[in-house]
């Protein structure tokens, strides 16, 4: 499996699960909108999240229902579920979460601007003197 089991313990702070809880369900959806080219057996989603596997076991329907997963293929005994890309409900969750993301980057980049030009405001400011065309530091003070 190439993900990283501690990248989705309690400790993970995606939009996602910042917006809409850290509840089992969102949490698997969380998963699979992050590895949207993975395939997961019900197992691998127990280790990766640290869940319980009852847990897990009733929840995976009700995600199924949504069409937001569905069953990809069978290896053994084990089924294997992807995300459904092509579903509305993945596709304006996408939209959610690239918006709010736009908005988090505009408020750090205000915050950032904000601060930027509180500590690079000069001392002083520079004028020009009507009569001699001579330019003058003045003090700020």
């Amino acid at each position: 499996m190439g993900v990283s089991s501690s990248m989705y313990r309690e400790g993970r702070d995606s939009i996602l699960l910042r917006m809409f809880g850290k509840s089992p369900q969102t949490r698997i959806i969380d998963l699979f909108l992050d590895n949207p080219f993975f395939e997961f057996t019900r197992l691998e989603m127990v280790e990766v999240l640290g869940m319980a596997k009852i847990t897990m076991y009733n929840t995976i329907p009700l995600i199924e229902q949504s069409g937001i997963i569905i069953p990809s293929r069978r290896v053994g005994r084990s089924q294997l579920y992807r995300l459904n890309g092509d579903s509305d409900t993945v596709k304006n969750l996408r939209g959610v979460i690239r918006g709010i993301s736009f908005n988090i980057a505009e408020s750090e980049l205000e915050e950032l601007d904000t601060s930027d030009q509180e500590e690079n405001t000069p001392p002083f400011n520079l004028t020009v003197e009507e009569e001699t065309s001579e330019k003058l530091l003045v003090s700020n003070d």
